[in-house]
């Protein structure tokens, strides 16, 4: 019977210091990770309700090997970017750097490279040399937000017509309502989809710039999830299947092909 009792107490013991190990074993930074994109197709949009686009592929593939679960939500991206700017473990993409941006974000990429550019309807032979001369000349519609409309109103454009989302913008030049059109090029022929409107049916009047877009780790975010995310978005990088991934949803383009961290702070641009 006392041969009983220590033994009962050896296996209780044992399995003490077994969950103990397990609770050090556990990775850093196990809190769950809110993973946030915008209705910006290709990169990330809804279909039927799920979320789909090159974004949320790439985000799915690294979750999955890195055993994160990928609960991605669509949202508007002037609520995604308050949250992520509030909270610690939100994952947002895809998002450029700025200033601001880089002192409240963790980077990691880019995912994909893009231009910013105005657009006009094809029949408006319009060739403006400048943002000054643009403004001269009608107004411009810009979604909430967009990096687009952050460049405009830093040079002083003074006609913008902002929407809540892009394909507003697009519709909006459909009928006449603006005159230009600020998108990136990686949208543009499936927003003109969405409106029933074809990539012939437009052109690019004046490029404002050339953008890389990033996986973003708000603040507060642990730093070994962070550089885990980068270490596997460099080895699909390496391994020739992110681009795969990459000309699946944009044919025409060039893949990025350099993978950095840049942590908050970091304000070299």
């Amino acid at each position: 019977m006392i041969w009983c009792s220590a033994w009962r107490i050896l296996l209780i013991g044992l399995s003490l210091i077994y969950l103990s190990l397990l609770g050090l074993s556990r990775p850093v930074g196990a809190a769950p990770l809110r993973m946030l994109t915008e209705e910006w197709a290709p990169m990330s949009y809804q279909e039927q309700g799920l979320p789909m686009g090159y974004g949320v592929s790439l985000v799915r593939r690294l979750a999955s090997e890195l055993g994160e679960e990928a609960n991605i939500e669509v949202l508007p991206w002037a609520r995604a970017f308050a949250i992520a700017e509030g909270q610690a473990n939100v994952l947002l993409f895809a998002t450029s750097r700025n200033e601001q941006r880089s002192r409240n974000f963790d980077f990691v990429g880019p995912i994909a490279t893009t231009s910013i550019s105005i657009y006009a309807k094809a029949d408006d032979r319009v060739t403006p040399t400048s943002v000054a001369e643009l403004d001269a000349l009608g107004s411009v519609g810009v979604y909430r937000g967009s990096l687009g409309e952050s460049i405009l109103m830093r040079q002083g454009v003074e006609h913008l017509t902002v929407a809540s989302f892009p394909q507003q913008s697009a519709r909006q030049l459909q009928h006449d309502r603006i005159r230009f059109w600020c998108q990136a090029d990686l949208a543009v022929a499936r927003l003109l989809a969405e409106v029933n409107m074809g990539l012939d049916e437009v052109h690019p009047v004046l490029e404002l710039a050339q953008i890389d877009l990033y996986l973003a780790f708000s603040k507060g975010t642990d730093p070994e999830r962070v550089l885990r995310w980068h270490d596997a978005l460099a080895k699909l990088q390496a391994s020739g299947e992110m681009a795969r991934l990459y000309h699946e949803w944009f044919p025409k383009l060039t893949p990025p092909h350099r993978i950095e961290l840049l942590k908050h702070g970091d304000l070299s641009l």
